[in-house]
């Protein structure tokens, strides 16, 4: 397996690769993205560009937040929420 350097993301990006987005998200396995992909119908499906997937930056930074609303209002009444 090679290993492809992480390239920042420009601040007018529209769309981040596979491994960015692995970055993002603090260093989760590429299987960590296809069980989300997979599991959970609100993840953000992935665009082709060619045979390499893109995540549109827009659609990542909405899901954020609608898990961080998720979790921060279930902390208030009950706990901690499990994202699956």
């Amino acid at each position: 397996m090679r290993s492809n350097p992480v390239r920042p993301v420009p601040s007018d990006a529209l769309y981040i690769s596979r491994t960015q987005l692995q970055n993002r998200w603090g260093g989760v396995s590429h299987m960590w993205i296809e069980r989300r992909l997979k599991d959970n119908p609100d993840f953000p499906k992935p665009k082709f560009m060619g045979r390499l997937r893109f995540w549109k930056i827009s659609e990542l930074e909405a899901y954020e937040r609608r898990c961080a609303t998720i979790t921060i209002t279930n902390t208030v009444i009950d706990g901690p929420l499990t994202i699956r």
